[in-house]
C-alpha cells in the first residue's frame, strides 16, 4: 500500500522550475511595462489607451509574479509535509510488521 502513496519528486521539481521561470517572465514583463512607451505613433486616444494598458498590465504582472511565488512556497511546503508524513508512515508500518513477526 505504501508504494502507491509515493509522490514523484522529479515531476514536482520540474513544476517548481516552471513556476520559477513563469515568475521571472512576469517580473521581466513588469519591468518592461514600467518604462514609458512610445507616444505620438497614433492618435491621442490610441496613446491614452496604450498608457492605460501599460499601467493595468504593469500592476497585473506584478500581482501574478507575487502569486506564483506564493504558490511555489505553498507547494514546496506541501511536498515537505507529505514527505514527513510518508517517512512517519513507513516507520509505523515497519514497527507494526516487526511486532507481528513478519519480516
Amino acid at each position: 500500500m505504501a508504494e502507491r502513496l509515493k509522490i514523484d519528486g522529479t515531476e514536482l521539481n520540474t513544476f517548481f522550475r516552471d513556476l520559477k521561470r513563469a515568475q521571472e517572465s512576469f517580473t521581466a514583463l513588469q519591468k518592461v511595462l514600467r518604462t514609458p512607451g512610445v507616444n505620438g505613433l497614433g492618435t491621442d486616444d490610441l496613446d491614452k489607451a496604450c498608457d492605460r494598458f501599460q499601467e493595468d498590465w504593469h500592476y497585473g504582472a506584478k500581482e501574478i509574479a507575487e502569486q506564483i511565488g506564493e504558490l511555489t512556497d505553498i507547494t514546496k511546503k506541501a511536498k515537505d509535509d507529505f514527505h514527513e508524513v510518508d517517512v512517519a508512515l513507513e516507520k509505523a508500518l515497519e514497527k507494526a510488521r516487526r511486532k507481528s513477526g513478519n519480516k
